[in-house]
């Protein structure tokens, strides 16, 4: 089977600068990642991809949700589902349109580009058996 990225977009965004005086002393950047699939009823040959990012910065923090629509060449079966496709291949396809995304939002905000951590999608998915 045959799979190919159509697209993405982005279907919320909260990007909130955080005044001056309430800096954190701390430098202990948050990042939290949870993400997931889902099938249309309605066209059996795609399937999305979301995820949801928090990432809470010394100057600034922001609340992203994308979503990213993969297409294949054939009818998504059951052994399809049942595959570590849509866990852990279909979200390392993604994830580095987010880091890029994510890079070039903070950089074209007047901040200093966050790049964020590379994700071991198979180790993720052994740890959420």
């Amino acid at each position: 089977m045959k799979i190919q990225l159509k697209g993405w977009r982005v279907k919320d965004l909260v990007l909130t600068s955080k005044q001056e005086n309430s800096f954190s002393e701390s430098n202990d950047n948050k990042f939290q990642l949870s993400f997931g699939h889902a099938l249309d009823p309605d066209n059996p040959q795609e399937f999305i991809i979301g995820f949801k990012i928090e990432l809470n910065e010394a100057m600034f923090s922001i609340a992203l949700e994308m979503a990213f629509v993969f297409e294949t060449d054939s009818k998504i079966d059951e052994n399809f589902k049942d595959s570590s496709f849509l866990k852990i291949n279909a979200p390392a396809i993604a994830f580095p349109y987010i880091r890029a995304y994510i890079s070039n939002l903070t950089l074209q905000s007047g901040y200093d580009s966050i790049i964020l951590p590379s994700i071991n999608f198979v180790s993720l998915n052994e740890k959420n058996k």
